[in-house]
This record gives structure tokens, sequence and C-alpha cells, in this order.
């Protein structure tokens, strides 16, 4: 999902939500498990990652200390950020773990528009690899 928008338009409240009413990526997380637990013939291994793009600069929401981090890419793994680390994750709970410790070292700041405005663009990646399991015959 991509949002993009004037200062104060939304964006985040679209994309977060409220405790009362959860945005678009809390339903999205909760429907990836939501479908994953009712898929029996396969083993699922998911990964997440948490970035932040910030003066131009890449930063690794889940290490703090990855800073500076470089854009690669090559025939065996395609377009990656070099150094970002990826987190295997097997409920939706660790998932939201994951996202709010990384908000806790987000860039924010006051605007003319918002007292609390995200100062950065943040990527939040969520990988999804299945097995098929053997037939226990």
């Amino acid at each position: 999902i991509f949002a993009y928008g004037q200062t104060s338009s939304g964006k985040t409240y679209t994309m977060r939500g409220s405790e009362r009413d959860p945005g678009l990526i809390h339903r999205a997380i909760c429907d990836v498990f939501s479908t994953i637990q009712s898929i029996l013939d396969r083993e699922f291994l998911i990964r997440v990652s948490y970035m932040e793009i910030y003066k131009e600069e890449i930063n690794d929401l889940l290490a703090p200390e990855n800073r500076k981090l470089r854009i690669h890419e090559n025939s065996v793994r395609g377009i990656f950020v070099a150094g970002l680390r990826e987190e295997i994750v097997s409920s939706p709970d660790q998932v939201f773990e994951f996202l709010k410790f990384g908000e806790a070292y987000r860039h924010f700041g006051k605007t003319n528009m918002n007292v609390y405005s995200s100062r950065s663009h943040t990527i939040f990646r969520m990988v999804n690899m299945f097995f098929l399991c053997q037939s226990q015959s």
C-alpha cells in the first residue's frame, strides 16, 4: 500500500488507525495470519522489516544502529537494502510489537499543519514464503 498526500491529510491515520478503529496495516496483518491458519497443507515462513527514509538516508527501524543503509541490486536477490534486519514472526502480536518498536525510532517534528508530524517516509515489509507439506502416509 502506498499512501501519498499533503501533510495532515490523514495518511498516517488511514494506515495506522486507532485502538478503536484499526487502520489498513493492522487489518492487513490480521488478514494474512487468518488466511494462513485456514490453509492446512502448507507451512509458512513470514519475515518483516521496517525502514525509514529520512533526509535521503535509509535507516533500519528494527535495528536502530543500522544507519545510512544502501540499496543494491543483483540477479539473485533483485533489489534489496543491504544490512536491513529481517525478523521471523509467527503471530500478529509479534508483528505489532516490531511495529511499535520501530515507531519509537522514527523522526517526528512540528509543522505549520500538524504538531506531531512524521518527518520521514517508512516502508514496512512483510514477506511470506510457503512450503508444501509432505503427506503422512
